[in-house]
């Protein structure tokens, strides 16, 4: 009767525990986004295998996630040798590396090493080229990311994984094998011996990071801030000094407390693992739940067949072991499964696991989860027929062994690279590549501020602000697509990637000529209609013409202003009106009046008038000017974010001319 209610009561704790996994998978399936726990760098600037006229003064390099350095983390070779690097530093919320350049900058390709640490841990390294000047030979190399200390890391994590499944195990099978009421002693205690091997992998991941993937450099030369400055390196001190506190737990006459320790290992791996970063409030449990199955699997089965060596001669104490084991098994591998299918459907998408390395080891691991599965039936269907022992025992070899691979493909999967999605958000815009050429437009009730660079277009969509009842600024919910027209007339259709409110990216490859935008918005709240976009490549200065401009501008001593404005281009362009001025006050009010734009570029003449087009970020202003061979201003359209100004300036006739 009280084995029964014993049983009866472990039967309701699994059926919690699967309930819980089955919530957990559920929950991720919501919420299910790729994510990498390796920090991809995703843009730099200048860009990669592109060239630059003049040096810059500013390598930029983002990330997808936020990164961490050490040392130095970025090292540039050039024609003259090593470049001058000055003190780098992390902005956008560590997820962008910002290096100034200072010293001479000869013509020629430069080569840019860098290293960061990912939030798992893993330091990160890579390599891109850039040209300054006339590109001495073609860039084709692309960027390159590579894991620093791969083999040192995974060696390191299938020691402190074998260590925590050996250490939980025993403990947990001391407590199963001892509902049995036998007499027989237990195998030899190892728990002591394990935690010391914890600590020891713990150790070295620490010194990894120190010496930024080389456990020699860490030895020798340790980044001072390395485990204190950052969460990698905090969460591997939250592992070593648990693994020394088990330790001592495991020495101490009473060891009923080392669960503490090892579930704060466990705890500090789920802090660091890849699902985490996916949806930390799912990730973080899953990855919990499915270490301590997984571990508490292998270790308790070694346990298991410890214990049958030492009873070898007790044949139905033995049995009864082996029919516990096969009951908690059953309910470990289900937990097992269930979460590892959640943290795979937040992780991996379906088209990714036969298409990248991670997609296919993950298939190996689930594989082998599988067949150890069978090998458990199989010593589970050979108990029933009353077998003998010795051929039960022989699946169960072969299900350890099959299950401690399952641990080394699990350190594995922690140093590749998770498949991530390349329409993935971005945190924020990529910086522009070279010079940048703008244009606007007013589509609706909402502006479209554009900037064409190398290799890429952002997008800013701006709309009038409201406020919902609390007082809060209500979200537009913008969406976006369009095309992209070359020159000769191809059209390809742009790839948008979300990055920021209102904010879109895509790669775009620009030809010498006049290439057109067709942009969509949309919008939950305003009007919204296509817009047509012009972008002539390549980029021309205009800095000298605007200030020719507004010299000619203030030499002129009246002028008529007829002007429309609209809010909303789907209602027309507004009402005209006009009104006499002086070319003095028309450049005085305007934003252009300094003479200065923060981007100025020539635009194709038209009609023999010269054309150029003006950019204010700060004011999230464009304009376009034409001018008449004096330098004088014949039209001016200013697009702002919530307004469209069209402006024709008509002057009058020159004394003693007649029409």
């Amino acid at each position: 009767m009280r084995r029964n209610r014993r049983r009866r009561r472990g039967l309701r704790s699994a059926a919690a525990l699967l309930a819980a996994t089955a919530g957990l998978v559920f929950a991720g399936l919501l919420s299910a986004v790729p994510a990498s726990a390796h920090a991809n760098l995703l843009f730099t600037a200048p860009a990669a295998d592109s060239t630059v006229a003049t040096a810059p003064d500013t390598l930029t390099l983002l990330f997808d996630q936020p990164v961490t350095t050490a040392g130095t983390p970025v090292k540039l070779a050039g024609p003259a040798g090593e470049g001058t690097l000055g003190t780098p530093r992390l902005t956008h919320e560590n997820r962008a590396l910002e290096v100034p350049l200072s010293g001479p900058a000869p013509q020629g390709i430069y080569t840019v090493h860098w290293q960061v640490t990912a939030r798992d841990g893993d330091v990160m390294s890579g390599t891109y080229r850039y040209a300054v000047g006339p590109a001495v030979t073609a860039l084709t190399a692309g960027q390159t990311t590579d894991t620093q200390g791969s083999w040192q890391t995974t060696a390191l994590r299938v020691v402190l994984f074998a260590a925590l499944a050996l250490a939980l195990g025993e403990r947990a099978g001391a407590v199963l094998l001892g509902r049995l009421g036998t007499a027989h002693d237990g195998p030899r205690p190892i728990t002591l011996w394990a935690c010391l091997a914890g600590l020891a992998a713990a150790g070295g991941l620490a010194v990894l990071l120190l010496g930024s993937g080389s456990l020699t450099a860490g030895l020798s030369r340790p980044a001072p801030d390395a485990l204190t400055g950052s969460r990698p390196g905090l969460v591997t001190l939250v592992q070593v000094f648990a693994f020394a506190l088990a330790a001592v737990a495991a020495a101490a006459p009473k060891r009923g407390w080392i669960w503490l320790p090892l579930a704060a290992v466990i705890g500090a791996e789920a802090l660091r693992a890849h699902p985490q970063l996916a949806n930390p409030l799912v990730g973080i449990p899953l990855t919990a739940l499915h270490l301590t199955a997984a571990t508490v699997w292998t270790g308790l089965l070694v346990h298991l067949l410890r214990t049958l060596i030492r009873w070898r001669h007790a044949r139905d104490p033995s049995r009864e072991a082996i029919a516990a084991y096969a009951r908690a098994a059953a309910w470990v591998f289900t937990a097992v499964i269930l979460s590892g299918l959640g943290s795979a459907l937040i992780l991996v998408p379906l088209e990714s696991l036969l298409t990248t390395d991670y997609g296919r080891i993950l298939l190996v691991k689930t594989g082998l989860v599988m067949a150890a599965a069978g090998f458990a039936l199989a010593a589970r269907f050979l108990l029933r027929r009353q077998s003998a022992l010795e051929k039960i025992s022989r699946p169960a070899r072969v299900e350890a062994a099959t299950l401690f691979a399952v641990l080394i493909t699990s350190a594995v999967l922690t140093v590749l690279p998770v498949p991530g999605d390349r329409n993935a958000p971005l945190a924020f815009p990529p910086p522009a590549t070279g010079t940048v050429v703008p244009a606007a437009a007013l589509a609706g009730e909402i502006g479209i501020n554009a900037r064409a660079s190398s290799g890429q277009l952002v997008i800013q969509l701006l709309a009038p602000e409201i406020t919902d009842p609390s007082g809060k600024a209500a979200a537009a919910q913008f969406g976006l697509t369009g095309s992209l027209a070359g020159p000769g007339g191809d059209t390809t259709d742009l790839a948008f990637r979300s990055c920021g409110e209102g904010c879109f990216f895509s790669p775009a490859t620009w030809r010498d000529g006049t290439s057109r935008l067709t942009l969509t918005p949309t919008s939950r709240i305003w009007t919204a209609k296509p817009a047509a976009l012009a972008i002539n490549w390549p980029a021309l200065p205009a800095q000298e013409l605007l200030k020719e401009a507004v010299t000619a501008m203030k030499a002129v001593p009246a002028v008529t202003l007829h002007e429309l404005v609209t809010s909303d281009t789907a209602r027309g362009l507004g009402t005209p009106r006009s009104f006499p001025t002086t070319g003095r006050d028309f450049i005085r009010r305007s934003l252009y009046a300094s003479g200065q734009a923060a981007t100025a570029t020539r635009l194709p003449d038209e009609n023999g008038n010269r054309r150029l087009v003006l950019s204010y970020p700060a004011e999230n202003a464009v304009l376009e000017l034409t001018l008449d061979k004096d330098g004088r201003i014949l039209h001016e359209t200013q697009t702002a974010p919530h307004h469209l100004v069209t402006r024709t300036l008509v002057y009058p006739a020159p004394a003693g001319h007649h029409d």
